[in-house]
């Protein structure tokens, strides 16, 4: 197992339906160090569903990502080259994994090497020895998340999500900094 550092992630997805998959990716663990790739479906016979509205949120269109995108098998190899073994983290983790999961199966990799938990999971294990009533965490997470998104407004594209997710970290991480005073490299 690696040493504990958070990774970020996020992915963008052709729509919000059962019938969605996954367009775009990005993840990291330091704003210097974050990176993204379009998602080509020309491998996938699955790969179907497309929302306008959606295409809307994110800007990018299904030619884009023929043109553009990397193959689904080498943007496995990616994932599992950056994140296996890792705690990797993002604010739609319910989503995420679904497309993580589909992801994978379109490509013909089989599972994952990591699984992605929910960012408040992180921030509620950091803050929790620190703040005695619940109130007061989830006061004081509403306040980091508005904090947040004030430093990065831009969403809806996997690279600036995951950028929030690490500002939300690091915000976090300055604030209160680790309780029992062991090194988190963040």
């Amino acid at each position: 197992m690696h040493d504990f550092r958070p990774f970020f992630i996020d992915f963008e997805a052709s729509s919000l339906s059962g019938f969605s998959y996954p367009i775009e990716v990005a993840w990291g663990s330091t704003l210097d160090d974050i990176h993204s790739c379009l998602i080509s479906p020309a491998q996938c016979h699955d790969c179907l569903d497309w929302d306008d509205d959606s295409e809307l949120l994110h800007g990018l269109t299904r030619r884009q990502l023929l043109e553009q995108g990397v193959p689904m098998a080498k943007v496995c190899d990616l994932l599992n080259q950056a994140l296996e073994e890792r705690r990797v983290y993002s604010d739609a983790s319910g989503y995420d994994n679904l497309w993580l999961e589909k992801l994978f199966h379109a490509a013909g990799k089989g599972r994952p090497g990591f699984v992605i938990r929910h960012v408040d999971e992180l921030l509620c294990e950091r803050l929790a020895p620190l703040l005695v009533q619940r109130r007061e965490l989830m006061a004081a997470l509403e306040k980091m998340h508005h904090a947040a998104r004030a430093k990065v407004p831009r969403q809806h594209r996997a690279g600036w999500d995951v950028r929030f997710l690490i500002e939300l970290w690091d915000m976090v991480c300055r604030r209160w900094p680790d309780p029992d005073g062991t090194k988190t490299e963040n």
